[in-house]
């Protein structure tokens, strides 16, 4: 346990002594990873790391994934998680096998991530994978099947109750009381496309190693069933990690992983109407109409309601995603002088893929338009060159210090095709034969390159007296092409200072501290989330005119430029105290930060005459402060064995400052007819929920002539009472307030594992609270589209009637009265807050005499996604339809949470 205080850990461009860090960096290990079917390496940080909210934002296969680190500070530009892995930055963590990786270092503050300069803003991930190690050769093999089924469905209308509600809105008897008496349940359309899907994983790798070098070698195989229909994802992978040591003083070593993946989709669209997805339609759908086909081999619709069969779109539409992945490095370090080390690094991260999609004429919009197919495909390349030369010694035992310095060069290209077409002779051969479209409908061809540039100059100092103080100051300077001449290097400077107490002469006498260490720091970050070409002019084709009789293409500038436009800056305090008591049993830290985002990039609107809407400058502040609190407890040691982790993330945002000429920002969309639901404004967190508070229902008796309401006639009981936030007598856009954000005020997770002889038990729980999302679902069930559409159940059963005079939900007649724009209120805007049980493995490990080759053997069954805890009513209150690049939380069309059961196996030879 004390020689952990030893252990190397991985920083940016080097290793340092665990216990002579002085930033905030958080260390996740195997044994520490979040448990699970996890198929991208940035699931394993769930709940492990103090600080990184992970948030599944689809849990289709191969869904996305958002990190957030210390929270979000860029208003209109880029917030994603800067991953290193092995070295080389920009890796996407999907492309790994998680048994493949040997650590995770979370570089949470600007001290310790500004060494990676522009792309650091948002935190940095540095990922390394499995090496071989001196002795014989290892082989191992692990793999768990599993069933997946769905954690949680909507409760939605029967038939009967659909009837009921359709009379409501309708105003009319639409549907007799025989047929309401006679129809019964009808059709659950989620059980008609939800289903039981199997999930397997195998994984077997090699290593071994010598006085002259060593190598790993894995093959992964993941291969999911989604729980919906025609989902799925496949994932191959392999991976080579060599190091030989030629001859003395030099090392030489190679990474490569390669990925190809496939994936099939479901039609996931934030549209509404007949460009909604399948479990948007199967929330919504007419519960009245069967599941099978008519005699005309089609599926049932009901024309009023404006939507796709459910069953229709998971039969009639293809969607389907290839993927290959490369990415390797190649490391010299020699140190040609005692003490004093070169290395040269050359890494090149390739991926290509084609994205197929085709809409047959099994739906209703492919048998209008005689089938619908698009193709895309993409090349993209990321090549890198750095140079480091490092410098470490030890003087008199007293004086530790290492020194860095070096240059990286990138470049990356990427190019996209693009075709798409309507009108085939035939559904048979899909995208197969895209040119047999008929080009009278539709036929769009499209193509891109772009290139953009990357290089930089770095270096590191760190200072240790006594194993007591220790000082660590770095720099990076850092230019872009994206930039003009004026702007195109930016330097992002840091220091932090640690202060080994426990060394103290003062504190040796008390036994029972460990380890005690304070930490300072402070740096600067970059974001150069712009555009290529945003500082300079460049041409596109614009409207066509006739010259001699003869139709020419027009070319007109593309945008106003800003030559003055420069980097984004993050500076970062950081104050932080790790600690470990009682012989180790106790261990820990706890972080105060305080993140300002400053020179935002903003689009400021422009007069008409100018020809352009608007110029993209630099204005706007946001501010992340909170506390991060990690703590592992051995509870019981010996034969039986309980450790505990904890770690606690407070986080608050604030957007402190904003240009002049827009005092907010007020957006989003999604459906047809959901928007403005977003504002950005000083004092209240980034992109807040905006909208109109309800304090309670009209009741019969109220004087509701005399009481604020909508400029509307036909106001009654059991209809909203809106907050008349100004005083002014009436309900409108200037009574709209903040209703909630996308930012937890907590997230934690807390792990517990035993151990006793040979078996294992582990328990795994993760939540948020204090996370507002906007639920599309409640504005579709209290405000419908058309009169047609199904609801959730609870928001007609229990909405407000004469004889059920609820203060809770409205009473559904003439919703439109206080709908449209008002929809985005205190009903639909809700709490995502949760506790969920991850994970539950028990484990047995099958003891085998020490003569056999079989070096270990573990069985063991798991459950993931047990149990939740939350006042969601949707299917996951940690979806978001926004995607992983958004801030904003909107569940809408999101994809079902999967509770899993599996049974696995490691062997070790």
């Amino acid at each position: 346990d004390a020689a952990a205080l030893d252990e190397v850990v991985v920083v940016g461009y080097g290793t340092q002594k665990k216990r002579d860090l002085t930033g905030a960096i958080s260390t996740v290990k195997p044994e520490d990873f979040a448990p699970g079917t996890n198929s991208d390496a940035a699931q394993l940080l769930s709940g492990a790391a103090a600080g990184v909210n992970v948030s599944q934002v689809s849990s289709a296969p191969g869904g996305g994934i958002k990190i957030q680190i210390r929270g979000a500070g860029s208003i209109n530009s880029s917030n994603s998680v800067l991953f290193v892995v092995d070295g080389l930055p920009g890796v996407d963590p999907s492309s790994l096998s998680p048994a493949d990786i040997e650590s995770i270092q979370v570089l949470k503050d600007a001290s310790a991530a500004s060494i990676y300069g522009t792309r650091a803003a948002n935190g940095v991930v540095l990922i390394t994978t499995k090496k071989g190690k001196e002795g014989k050769t290892s082989l191992t093999y692990s793999s768990y099947k599993g069933i997946q089924t769905v954690s949680r469905k909507l409760d939605v209308l029967g038939a009967d109750n659909y009837m009921r509600l359709v009379n409501l809105r309708s105003n009319e008897q639409i549907y007799s009381d025989d047929d309401i008496a006679t129809i019964g349940q009808g059709t659950n359309w989620q059980n008609e496309i939800f289903r039981d899907a199997p999930i397997q994983n195998h994984q077997i790798s090699m290593s071994g190693g010598n006085e002259k070098g060593n190598y790993y070698v894995g093959l992964n195989y993941f291969d999911q069933d989604g729980i919906v229909e025609s989902s799925s994802n496949k994932k191959y992978n392999a991976r080579i990690n060599v190091q030989a040591k030629p001859i003395k003083d030099l090392v030489i070593s190679t990474n490569i992983n390669f990925t190809r993946g496939l994936t099939d989709e479901i039609l996931f669209s934030n549209a509404a109407n007949l460009n909604a997805g399948p479990i948007n339609s199967a929330i919504q759908f007419d519960p009245t109409l069967p599941a099978d086909m008519d005699g005309n081999g089609r599926y049932y619709i009901n024309s009023i309601i404006s939507l796709e069969n459910p069953v229709a779109l998971i039969k009639g539409v293809t969607n389907q995603r290839l993927s290959n992945t490369f990415y390797g490095s190649l490391t010299t370090d020699y140190e040609f002088v005692e003490n004093l080390t070169a290395t040269l690094r050359l890494g090149a991260d390739i991926q290509n893929g084609r994205n197929d999609f085709y809409n047959s004429r099994i739906t209703q919009r492919g048998l209008s338009n005689g089938g619908i197919g698009s193709i895309t495909a993409y090349d993209n390349t990321h090549w890198l060159v750095e140079g480091l030369l490092k410098y470490e010694n030890t003087f008199n035992d007293l004086h530790d210090i290492s020194v860095l310095g070096g240059i990286t060069f990138e470049e990356f290209l990427n190019t996209g095709v693009g075709a798409s077409a309507a009108g085939f002779l035939s559904d048979v051969t899909g995208t197969d034969l895209i040119q047999s479209g008929d080009g009278e409908l539709r036929d769009d061809v499209s193509s891109s390159k772009f290139k953009n540039q990357l290089n930089g100059f770095l270096g590191r100092m760190t200072y240790g007296y006594k194993d007591r103080y220790l000082l660590t100051a770095s720099f990076r300077i850092d230019g872009s092409s994206r930039f003009s001449d004026k702007n195109k290097y930016a330097f992002f400077p840091s220091g932090s200072f640690g202060w080994r107490m426990n060394n103290e002469e003062f504190m040796k006498n008390l036994g029972w501290v460990n380890d005690l260490k304070l930490r300072v720091g402070y740096g600067e970050l970059g974001n150069q989330g712009i555009n290529n070409f945003e500082t300079i002019q460049t041409l596109v084709a614009g409207g066509n005119s006739v010259f001699g009789g003869t139709i020419s293409q027009g070319v007109v500038p593309a945008r106003l430029p800003n030559p003055n436009l420069k980097w984004e800056t993050t500076a970062e305090a950081n104050v932080g105290l790790d600690y470990s008591l009682f012989g180790n049993r106790i261990s820990g830290s706890i972080d105060y930060f305080n993140r300002k985002t400053k020179d935002q990039l903003f689009n400021k609107p422009l007069p008409a005459v100018v020809g352009f809407n608007s110029v993209r400058t630099n204005l706007g502040e946001v501010v992340n402060k909170g506390v991060d609190f990690s703590l592992q407890t051995k509870n019981f040691v010996g034969e039986f064995k309980w450790n505990t982790g904890l770690t606690l993330s407070f986080l608050e945002n604030e957007v402190t400052e904003l240009p002049k000429f827009t005092q907010e920002l007020i957006g989003g969309n999604i459906g047809t007819f959901i928007s403005d639901y977003t504002i950005v404004r000083e004092g209240v967190s980034l992109r807040s929920f905006y909208g109109y508070e309800i304090d309670g229902i009209f009741q019969e008796g109220d004087d509701i002539q005399n009481s604020p309401t909508p400029d509307v006639s036909g106001y009654a009981p059991g209809m909203p009472k809106f907050v008349d936030q100004n005083g002014d007598g009436i309900i409108n856009s200037d009574d709209r307030v903040v209703l909630g954000d996308a930012f937890p005020d907590l997230s934690f997770g807390f792990n517990n594992s035993f151990s006793y002889k040979n078996w294992s038990f582990g328990v795994y729980i993760l939540g948020v609270k204090g996370i507002e999302t906007l639920d599309a679902n409640i504005v579709e069930s209290l405000y419908p589209t058309n009169n047609a559409r199904n609801s959730i159940s609870n928001y007609f059963l229990n909405r407000w009637t004469p004889e059920n005079p609820t203060n809770e939900l409205p009473s559904g007649v003439n919703n439109s009265l206080y709908g449209g724009a008002r929809a985005i209120n205190s009903l639909t805007v809700v709490d995502a807050s949760f506790m969920r049980l991850k994970n539950v493995t028990l484990g047995y490990n099958i003891p085998f005499s020490d003569n056999l080759a079989l070096s270990s053997f573990k069985v063991y069954i798991a459950a993931e996604n047990l149990a939740t805890i939350t006042n969601f009513e949707g299917y996951d209150p940690d979806a978001s339809a926004s995607g992983a690049g958004n801030v904003v939380k909107v569940n809408y069309n999101s994809y079902p949470l999967a509770r899993t059961f599996r049974v696995g196996i490691d062997v070790k030879f």
